[in-house]
């Protein structure tokens, strides 16, 4: 039986890829359990930025639902498993020390949609399409959506889309805010990693502290946003990585991150 999450390197670009086409990706428990371990070893191996996706023309579909039924179903098991397993993967997606990018070739779908949102950046193939079809089956978003969609896309557009249910094609999520680039099918994967590659050479301090500074912000003041980026800053300033960007500047040379 093939794993439900494979992981492969490529130089600092690490490529976690959800691997059960047979149902477009749909996760259950034990992928998304498997997905967190693979983030966890993203912090511990010198992966400088992630690359999320899914096998055989599709991100993924959403929860298994037919897996869950048949596996018993109730309103305390929902419970229990999005508290429990979801969310603790939902968030190491969104709190990973480095940038996390989402490659949608194909569909993503309810919690599927709501993984690629709780990445940091969502590159589309141009036939991706999202969609938070959880209104389809009479629910509301569970994995973030209602925290996050609204944050890219505006209030107003973010109710249109958890009201209809509505998919969301790749030109149109581009120019709404809920994707950053969409590139040819026959590409994408060369495209995505070639994003990832540029943003992999970057200092692994400046991702990280960037990235906090600004996810924290969503949810303070200006004031306390000043004072957050004056002591992540600092805390570059006094690492190996600061001074050696100061002095690749002044030698005008390519820096050598080291990420401490």
């Amino acid at each position: 039986m093939p794993e439900n999450v494979l992981v492969t390197r490529h130089d600092a670009v690490t490529v976690i890829t959800i691997n059960r086409p047979e149902v477009r990706n749909a996760v259950d428990a034990a992928t998304m359990n498997a997905l967190r371990a693979a983030l966890a070893s993203c912090e511990e191996d010198g992966t400088r930025c992630i690359v999320l996706t899914g096998a055989g023309g599709a991100f993924s579909s959403g929860a298994d639902i037919k897996q869950a039924v048949s596996s018993g179903f109730s309103a305390d098991v929902v419970y229990q498993t999005l508290t429990d397993v979801y969310g603790p993967t939902l968030k190491a997606i969104r709190s990973a020390s480095m940038p996390v990018i989402a490659a949608v070739d194909g569909f993503a779908a309810g919690i599927g949609c709501d993984m690629a949102l709780a990445c940091d950046i969502r590159l589309v193939s141009a036939r991706g399409k999202f969609a938070e079809l959880f209104v389809r089956i009479g629910l509301i978003p569970d994995g973030g959506g209602t925290y996050l969609l609204p944050r890219l896309v505006g209030i107003g557009r973010a109710l249109e889309i958890i009201f209809t249910g509505r998919d969301v094609e790749a030109e149109e999520a581009v120019s709404i805010g809920l994707a950053n680039h969409v590139y040819p099918v026959e590409t994408f994967m060369d495209e995505a990693l070639a994003f990832a590659e540029r943003i992999s050479q970057q200092s692994p301090n400046a991702l990280k502290f960037g990235k906090k500074a600004l996810l924290d912000s969503l949810d303070s003041s200006y004031d306390e946003a000043l004072a957050r980026e004056a002591s992540y800053q600092h805390q570059i300033f006094t690492s190996e990585d600061g001074a050696e960007g100061f002095l690749a500047f002044v030698e005008k040379r390519a820096p050598v991150w080291k990420g401490r």
